[in-house]
């Protein structure tokens, strides 16, 4: 079986080709607009042959098109890539592609995990619906200013509705440079809400048209302080939680165990790695903030632990602990509930987003 390294670029990639003995027998570069020739140059090798491509942020098509054409695809993952580089040795694209095929071949590529196709588009749809709410909260935070700086605190929330006639009653009170920037402050707020509208539209329909999503999410949605938006942000972030051997895998993936350095008897614990997707621990330090409020356990755990490192700390143990739980409750496939009470049924019907 041949074996393909693939230095994947915007606009071009490196391929390096290994034969079964582990020789170089072929270098080559391609455009990457030519998709045709892409595809039929790895189609020549058939199914026998494996393919190595490095975790980027656009190798999504990549894959899509040679998963049904070659024997074997693998995503590297690039921490993992990384201590594995010659540290003296000059960094091309050629070396980058030897070095993947070269891994692959000797069984000792650091892989990433690729969720299925319908996972990616949701967890595209997930991430979009939270870059426009982010959006959407700046605007109204700036609208919010301009009405401060003329003491008129407006509207508890601003939505497009209640601040349109909240607007129209204070006539006479705003400089005409006000006016403009309110207006046009509204107007973004306007669209926001409509993008943020649809978004949540087909990320509804994604999640209704897939049991194993529904079925997931309900019992994510049975620990303290996860919602229906946390929980898909999980799910689709993560793919399935039970992928994962043990909570310290999990942990390491999100980003939110401490870096370790350690000589001899000496060991230090840092700062979170942060490794993982940063909207996964974004999302979890929210939902861990909810649980604090709402659950006993919770906040004897933050308690405990903000009394000797601070909130912030304690808060990011608690957002570990919830992402812990949601293992735990997919491993037992079972609700989530303390020792000492009942299992739960799970919530009938659907349950709303929130935002």
């Amino acid at each position: 079986m041949k074996t393909i390294g693939v230095d994947l670029h915007k606009h071009q990639m490196t391929l390096v080709v290994l034969d079964e003995q582990g020789a170089v027998i072929r270098r080559e570069q391609l455009p990457t607009k030519c998709r045709n020739k892409v595809r039929e140059w790895f189609a020549s090798y058939g199914t026998d042959c494996q393919v190595a491509v490095e975790s980027v942020g656009f190798y999504q098509w990549f894959w899509d098109l040679l998963q049904p054409v070659v024997g074997k695809l693998v995503l590297a993952d690039p921490a993992g890539l990384k201590p594995l580089r010659p540290a003296k040795q000059a960094k091309t694209d050629r070396k980058d592609a030897e070095l993947l095929s070269r891994l692959l071949f000797e069984s000792r590529l650091p892989t990433a995990y690729v969720p299925p196709r319908s996972l990616r588009a949701l967890r595209e749809l997930v991430r979009h619906r939270h870059s426009v709410a982010r959006a959407l909260a700046l605007q109204r935070r700036c609208l919010r200013w301009v009405m401060l700086k003329l003491n008129l605190p407006g509207p508890k929330n601003l939505t497009s509705d209640a601040t349109q006639k909240w607007l129209l009653s204070q006539e006479g009170k705003f400089s005409p440079a006000q006016t403009f920037i309110a207006r046009q402050r509204l107007d973004q707020i306007v669209a926001l809400e409509r993008q943020l509208t649809d978004t949540q539209r087909l990320i509804d329909e994604a999640v209704a048209a897939d049991p194993w999503l529904q079925q997931r999410a309900q019992l994510l949605e049975s620990i303290p302080g996860i919602g229906r938006l946390v929980a898909i942000t999980i799910l689709v972030e993560t793919g399935e939680l039970t992928r994962f051997d043990t909570t310290d895998q999990l942990g390491a993936y999100a980003g939110l165990t401490p870096r370790v350095s350690q000589s001899a008897d000496t060991v230090h614990h840092g700062h979170i790695s942060k490794m993982g997707p940063p909207i996964l621990r974004w999302v979890l330090q929210q939902a861990a903030w909810v649980a604090v409020r709402v659950d006993a356990q919770a906040r004897r755990l933050w308690l405990r632990i903000s009394r000797k490192a601070g909130e912030k700390r304690a808060i990011v143990a608690v957002a570990r602990k919830l992402l812990i739980y949601a293992w735990s409750v997919c491993r037992r496939n079972e609700p989530f509930h303390w020792p000492d009470q009942p299992v739960p049924a799970l919530a009938a019907g659907p349950v709303d987003y929130c935002i």
